[in-house]
């Protein structure tokens, strides 16, 4: 069979079961061995099997779960809580502080876990805490869900951690390529939120109880330690003393030894910190397996010869060819979550962009960019889902949907100057690896 009618009936019978509702995981897995037993006969099945143990024995994924635990340590024991209050306190004077505090956690948090824990701990503490200070809807649910996508991008990005694994690019140079992207994105929203309401103060009151110095001092000791294990974390990965998954080891930690000293350690803590980090890992080891089969399956039939074959025989500039990407990812994101887009397509465009002579350490960039916009795209956004989730009775899914435009222009604004300035994303790795 040829490696055309291959293709077809893979990325065919892949997206008619994803459009079932079959899970990522499954179905990645499921066509990808329907077609090798059609195909090679029973005997190649044995590929599952060596396939799956290889990718739950490999050391380097001890990473994930590591992230995880730290920054569910971090979560459920309030930590996060009290930082945005302490946060609160230091810019209360600021107009519209509060969402810039609820941006500042959400950096912070993704600098700790991931993705999840600023949308589910801001949406429940900090929107609630905006609409009492009659702060404007769009402003308080747009700057909370933006402040969470911040996760996607700024290491240590699970998303970043499984799209290194399955491009086979190197995980601490993608972390280090993601820190000026990801603190731009960050700077975009806070510039953007403090003009808004400097010019609008009607978004954003003054806060109607007194701060004092004693209050903001004594809050200290809750900004101080989460922000202590960020910079150990992260500056041991940037400053080559540490590899990621040492590091993560160190801050899973690190955010124990935090419980400890803040008094914030139970039996309902602990147990809470290891289910979801175990649930989550199951569902990112899951994917991993039929991915890697998907892949491996694809690259035995000839799929690099093919896409060096259709690129060259096309003829079209490179970067049109990079734009069609760019625009198939954002299609691909409103209708797909991240897991599946990454699985899907990062073995096939990655291989692609090396053709076409593009750094592979830039385009992932762009492509995880891209990945951040499709958290806050509807319909299918799971940002805009998790705060449904959380967000008060009165927040309607139209009040969420209308209050992300303008940080979604700020995500491709951002794409956008990453294309046309490639070292806004090598810089940082090309000096420090």
């Amino acid at each position: 069979m040829s490696i055309e009618m291959i293709t077809l009936l893979l990325f065919g019978g892949l997206m008619a079961l994803l459009i079932l509702g079959i899970p990522v995981a499954f179905a990645l897995g499921g066509i990808t061995v329907l077609l090798t037993y059609l195909m090679e006969g029973p005997t190649s099945l044995f590929i599952v099997a060596t396939t799956t143990y290889k990718q739950i024995t490999d050391p380097n994924l001890i990473t994930i779960p590591l992230f995880l635990l730290m920054g569910n340590f971090l979560l459920h024991s309030g930590i996060s809580d009290r930082m945005f209050k302490s946060l609160g306190y230091w810019l209360s004077g600021i107009r519209g502080g509060l969402a810039v505090v609820s941006i500042g956690v959400c950096v912070a948090l993704a600098m700790c876990g991931g993705f999840g824990p600023g949308i589910l701990t801001m949406g429940l503490i900090a929107v609630p805490a905006m609409l009492k200070q009659s702060y404007d809807k769009s402003l308080a649910l747009g700057s909370v869900m933006a402040g969470g996508v911040l996760g996607e991008i700024i290491p240590p990005s699970i998303i970043m951690i499984i799209f290194a694994y399955i491009a086979r690019i190197s995980i601490g140079k993608l972390f280090l390529a993601g820190v000026v992207p990801g603190l731009l994105t960050a700077f975009l929203y806070l510039f953007y939120v403090m003009v808004r309401c400097h010019i609008q103060p009607e978004l954003a009151p003054p806060l109607k109880d007194r701060v004092t110095w004693a209050l903001r001092l004594s809050s200290l000791k809750d900004i101080l330690l989460p922000a202590l294990l960020i910079v150990l974390v992260l500056g041991s990965i940037f400053l080559g003393i540490a590899t990621p998954t040492e590091a993560a080891g160190v801050g899973a930690t690190g955010a124990f030894l935090i419980c400890i000293f803040l008094k914030k350690l139970s039996w309902k803590v602990m147990w809470e910190s290891c289910r979801q980090t175990m649930s989550i890992t199951g569902m990112v080891f899951w994917i991993l397996i039929g991915a890697t089969l998907f892949s491996v399956f694809y690259t035995s039939q000839g799929a690099q010869s093919l896409v060096t074959e259709l690129i060259s025989d096309l003829g079209i500039n490179r970067w049109i060819v990079l734009g069609a990407m760019q625009l198939i990812l954002l299609i691909l994101g409103m209708f797909m979550d991240d897991y599946a887009v990454v699985t899907v397509c990062a073995p096939i465009f990655v291989p692609i962009a090396i053709v076409l002579g593009f750094d592979p350490i830039w385009y992932s960039i762009l492509f995880i960019l891209n990945m951040q916009v499709a958290y806050l795209t509807p319909p299918f956004g799971w940002a805009l889902i998790m705060m449904k989730g959380v967000a008060p009775a009165n927040i309607s899914t139209r009040h969420i949907w209308q209050s992300v435009p303008p940080f979604v222009i700020m995500q491709l604004a951002v794409l956008v100057l990453v294309m046309i300035f490639p070292q806004l994303a090598l810089w940082l790795p090309e000096r420090m690896m």
